[in-house]
Order: C-alpha cells, then sequence, then structure tokens
C-alpha cells in the first residue's frame, strides 16, 4: 500500500492504501481542475448544452439561463482530469463522476500524494482495502452558476466513501481558492472561515437552490415542525453546505440532488459533528451498488437536525410528498 514517502506506482496487486495518499491526489486533482475550470470561462467557450434538452413549447432552443441540468466542456474535461489522475494512481478503487464514464486524456496527470504527509490521522486510515473505496466527483459543482458567471459559488467536490459510508471530502472554490478537506474521526482542515456564534433558533437562515425554492416552499416546508427561517437561494450543494458548516446557515435543503453532490460535503460536515440525511432523517449510502440519486430529499445541518426534518410520518405520506417533488 501507499505511504506518502513513497513515489513507485502502486499497482493492483497491492490491495490496501492510506488515506493521506488518496486525499492529497483529491486535492492536487481538485487543483488542476480548477485550472480548467479558469482557462474555459477566460476563452469564452463554454459549450453549454442542457442534458435535459429542454425547450419551448413552441420548439425553440431554451435561454443558457433557463437550462435545467447545463453541462460544459469545462465540466467534462475537469472530471477527465480527476477521474483518469485518481485511477491511474489508485488501480482498484471506483470513481463514480456526474458526467459518466470518461475516456482519459492525451497525458494524464500525476498527482502528488505526499501533500498530507504530516498528519498523523486514525491508524484504521492507514490501510484500507482499495476495493471498499468509491470516489464520488463533481467535477465543476454549480454549473449555471458557471454559466451565469456567478464564479464565487463555483466548487469542485471529490468525495471519499469507504464501505458506502462518506468518510473524507475535498471542496474546492477555484475563483476563491479556498480549498476545504475533512475526514471523520480526524476533524475539519483547509481554508475555513471562522465559524460564527450560533444564533437562536428564531434566527434560523435555511440554504436552498434557487431553481427548488417553490418546489421546497409549496412541499417540503409545510411538514417541518419548526420555523425555517430565512430562505436564501443560492448555487452549487457544496457551496451552500460549506455555508451551512461555517454558521452562515442553519439547514441546507434539497428536494432531491445525486451522490456526487453531497458526499464529500457530507464527509466533512460529519467530521465536524453535523449531519446529513434525507427528508425522513434516513442516511445515504454511497457504495458503488448505491442509486446515484438521493431521492428522497436532502437535509444537511451542523444543529437541531431533528427540527428541520419535513416527514416524520408513516412511509405512504413520505411516498406521496416525494412523488409530488
Amino acid at each position: 500500500y501507499y505511504r506518502p514517502n513513497q513515489t513507485k506506482t502502486w499497482t493492483a496487486m497491492e490491495a490496501q492504501l492510506d488515506i493521506r495518499c488518496l486525499l492529497s491526489a483529491c486535492i492536487h486533482a481538485a487543483r488542476e481542475a480548477g485550472e480548467i475550470m479558469k482557462a474555459v470561462r477566460t476563452s469564452g467557450k463554454l459549450e453549454a448544452a442542457d442534458k435535459k434538452k429542454a425547450v419551448n413549447p413552441g420548439g425553440a432552443a431554451v435561454e443558457l439561463e433557463n437550462f435545467v441540468d447545463p453541462v460544459t466542456v469545462a465540466d467534462v474535461e475537469s472530471q477527465r482530469l480527476i477521474e483518469s489522475a485518481l485511477l491511474g494512481r489508485f488501480p482498484g478503487i471506483t470513481v463514480i463522476g456526474e458526467e459518466g464514464k470518461l475516456s482519459p486524456p492525451k497525458s494524464i496527470l500525476t498527482p502528488k500524494i505526499d501533500l498530507l504527509s504530516s498528519h498523523q490521522v486514525p491508524e484504521i486510515y492507514t490501510k484500507i482495502p482499495a476495493k471498499d473505496v468509491v470516489v464520488w466527483v463533481d467535477p465543476l459543482d454549480g454549473t449555471k452558476s458557471f454559466i451565469l458567471g456567478k464564479l464565487d459559488r463555483v466548487t469542485c467536490l471529490i468525495g471519499v466513501s469507504i464501505r458506502g459510508n462518506a468518510t473524507a471530502g475535498v471542496v474546492y472554490y477555484p475563483w476563491r481558492d479556498k480549498l476545504v478537506w475533512g475526514l471523520q474521526g480526524y476533524g475539519v482542515h483547509g481554508d475555513l472561515h471562522p465559524c460564527r456564534t450560533l444564533h437562536s433558533r428564531e434566527r434560523r437562515a435555511a440554504y436552498v437552490w434557487f431553481y427548488e425554492q417553490k418546489k421546497l416552499e409549496d412541499h417540503a416546508f409545510k411538514g417541518v415542525k419548526a420555523s425555517i427561517g430565512k430562505v436564501i437561494p443560492s448555487g452549487s450543494s457544496g457551496n451552500m453546505m460549506m455555508k451551512v458548516l461555517e454558521g452562515e446557515g442553519d439547514v441546507y435543503f434539497s428536494t432531491g440532488n445525486s451522490k456526487w453532490d453531497t458526499c464529500a460535503a457530507e464527509a466533512i460536515l460529519r467530521a465536524a459533528g453535523g449531519q446529513v440525511t434525507d427528508f425522513y432523517g434516513r442516511p445515504y449510502y454511497y457504495d458503488k451498488g448505491e442509486a446515484e440519486r438521493n431521492s428522497f430529499g436532502v437535509v444537511a445541518t451542523m444543529f437541531d437536525h431533528r427540527t428541520f426534518l419535513p416527514y416524520r410520518g408513516d412511509e405512504a405520506d413520505l411516498k406521496q410528498r416525494a412523488a409530488a417533488i
């Protein structure tokens, strides 16, 4: 298995890895992906498309700002870099990215594996079976914000699950050059803002994806027993979950995104003592056999988690509400 001071190529025959090496590679790859995003944005050649292929009733193409599930060349090329770098250095792991399985680039990044060599992580993380590791990648979280030029919201998310548990994560803001990483049992590190004083429960604030705000207000929020407080529409799941971590908001809601949207930030929140569940209070699992969609919504908090859960009724009620969303 890899030790931080080793430089030899890791082979599939050596079936264990050190989380410090993998996290180091994720950090390096996230920063390099950020350079791709900046280059694409500077060029102006975004090659934006809508995965939903939405059209107006008259058949005309939808304007960029109205795309439902946009993708750009920056999304694809950033994932291509990350996926090939991690699989090239750590064969035996599984990498699942938003943009599907991609062919490797002509030149594959050799990621640095010694950036965290001075960290004394729990020993259980130094000999991890590679087959138990799934890396969930959202190469450019906040594509709509990227298209619209709201670049401070854009993040690169790389989450590491071990046996289905969101264990470690990297969140990188290219336009802020801000990077946060966390590991359960070892805490949160990187460019954190000082966490604010905990506000009283009467001064709550909730972050939501601007596209989902009305759906949440019409359905999910009606089931919450306590006050939601001020609702703040924003972009990028990773960005909004980091705002919860740093105390700018009390909760992040989503009607249902995907595991590449949540794995990295969930691992970081949990490393700091937070919680991430579905609307019913159940955890999500991130193993390779799990559904990619977080079908029953997402609630992320640092405190008072149960008071924010929309659905605490029976299973039939939960399914009915979820279908309405």
